[in-house]
C-alpha cells in the first residue's frame, strides 16, 4: 500500500514538473500586429466619421491637412501626421518621421457634388 502511494506521488511530481517545463519553454505567439491593426482601424474610423459629417471633403478640397489633423485628434491615440495627394502628386508635404514603427492609412475621395477632384488622404502613424 505504501509503495502505491509513493508511486502516485512520483507520478504527480512528474506531471507537475512536465507542466512547469512546458510553461517555461512554450511562449504564446506575440501579436504586435494586433495593436498595429487597432491603430490603423482608429485612424480609418476617424476618417470615415469625418467623411460622413461632411467636414473631410471640405478640408480636402481646401487642401487643409492641418484642419484634418486637428479633427482626427479624438480618434487617434499615438503620434500621427496627415498628408494629402491628388491623382498625380502630393498636395501637402510628406512628413519626415524617424521612428521604429511607422504605419499608414489611406482614404480616397472623389471630391464633392459638382466638383470632381480625386484625392487621397494618407495618415502616417508612428510610435
Amino acid at each position: 500500500m505504501k509503495s502505491q502511494v509513493h508511486m502516485i506521488e512520483v507520478l504527480i511530481a512528474c506531471a507537475l514538473l512536465a507542466g512547469a517545463f512546458v510553461l517555461f519553454i512554450y511562449k504564446p505567439p506575440a501579436s504586435p500586429e494586433l495593436s498595429e491593426l487597432n491603430y490603423k482601424l482608429d485612424a480609418l474610423n476617424g476618417l470615415k466619421i469625418l467623411d460622413e459629417s461632411g467636414n473631410l471633403r471640405k478640408y480636402v478640397l481646401e487642401r487643409n491637412a492641418a484642419a484634418i489633423k486637428e479633427l482626427l485628434a479624438p480618434y487617434i491615440r499615438i503620434n500621427y501626421e496627415v498628408a494629402l495627394f491628388n491623382e498625380t502628386t502630393n498636395l501637402t508635404a510628406i512628413p519626415s518621421i524617424s521612428a521604429a514603427k511607422i504605419l499608414s492609412v489611406s482614404y480616397f475621395l472623389a471630391g464633392d457634388i459638382g466638383n470632381f477632384s480625386a484625392s487621397e488622404i494618407r495618415v502616417y502613424l508612428w510610435y
